[in-house]
């Protein structure tokens, strides 16, 4: 006895779960970028509001100089105008002159010792925060 399965077959089970993923995948590239600047250390918020998603190539993309007063910590995230889907290449970037110091060098962040591990924490927790975010898309097909 033979089953023969096709795509037809499985009526639209793999478009849809295409589409969860792809889903998926745009919660966690934009709720990883609203995270790193919700976390990131602010004066002006320039460096906060300066995490651009970037698709196939880093972004270029930078806050101005002033982009608000000193002490004003002023937070907007950026938008990526384009539809984000799973596959390619995707990068979150910030390019401030100051960004790695503000990042990786704990004199720097949020005051001295530990300073940095806001940005270390949630580049650590990448892999696990995307699967949570494909599996509650794939419970709701």
């Amino acid at each position: 006895m033979t089953i023969k399965i096709t795509g037809d077959a499985l009526g639209d089970i793999v478009p849809n779960i295409e589409k969860a993923v792809d889903e998926a995948f745009s919660t966690f590239l934009v709720t990883t970028q609203g995270q790193l600047g919700k976390a990131n250390p602010k004066d002006t918020g320039r460096m906060a509001s300066s995490w651009f998603i970037g698709q196939n190539r880093p972004s270029q993309d930078v806050r101005p100089e002033r982009w608000a007063p000193k002490g004003s910590k002023k937070y907007v995230q950026a938008k990526f105008g384009q539809k984000i889907t799973f596959g390619g290449g995707w990068y979150l970037t910030n390019n401030v002159p100051y960004a790695n110091r503000v990042a990786l060098d704990t004199i720097w962040a949020k005051g001295g010792a530990g300073g940095a591990d806001w940005y270390k924490n949630i580049v650590a927790q990448l892999p696990a925060s995307f699967r949570e975010e494909v599996i509650k898309a794939l419970r709701r097909l």
